[in-house]
């Protein structure tokens, strides 16, 4: 007799716990261990990426060798036709550009919007940190020195003195 023509029968006891259940029987305990695993392994790799920061659609940001992680605070983008201020469009760059004022009034009614609710949520309660000052500013890589140099003013003038930079990091 060749070995292909062997047939190899598997017969189960009548008695055997097997043929009473039937032939498969899940088990959750290690699915549910490896989901656990994959859920912690996950928080923690979002957790150690530090704030993410939301760069407007049309805004290509100048790249820098800084490592230093953004904290969370308001956002000045400036693209090439808007100034935004956390991804609300506040004055079109050719207003501003024909303006010959250093202050940008549109911006600076924002901001002063922004640090009196900053200062209300401080004063309800003692565990939050009210108005600190801190304002990043994604500027496309395009823009004058001029119109940073307004920007910068205007968020001077309001109190924003902390002012962050935000650049692509270069690999």
């Amino acid at each position: 007799m060749k070995i292909e023509e062997q047939s190899t029968t598997f017969k189960l006891a009548t008695g055997s716990r097997r043929a009473k259940r039937g032939a498969f029987e899940l088990r959750l305990t290690s699915m549910i261990d490896m989901f656990t695993i994959l859920l912690v392994f996950l928080l923690k790799s979002y957790s150690a990426e530090g704030q993410i920061m939301a760069v407007a659609q049309d805004l290509r940001l100048p790249e820098s060798t800084s490592e230093k992680k953004p904290d969370v605070m308001s956002v000045v983008a400036v693209t090439r036709e808007w100034i935004l201020v956390d991804g609300r469009p506040i004055e079109r760059i050719d207003n501003i550009l024909a303006d010959d004022r250093m202050l940008i009034q549109p911006l600076l009614a924002e901001l002063q919007r922004l640090r009196s609710l900053s200062q209300g949520i401080g004063e309800l309660s003692s565990r939050m940190q009210g108005f600190r000052g801190n304002i990043a500013i994604q500027g496309d890589r395009e823009i004058t020195f001029d119109l940073l140099k307004r920007i910068m003013l205007t968020c001077g003038q309001v109190g924003y003195n902390n002012m962050n930079l935000a650049v692509l990091e270069k690999e």
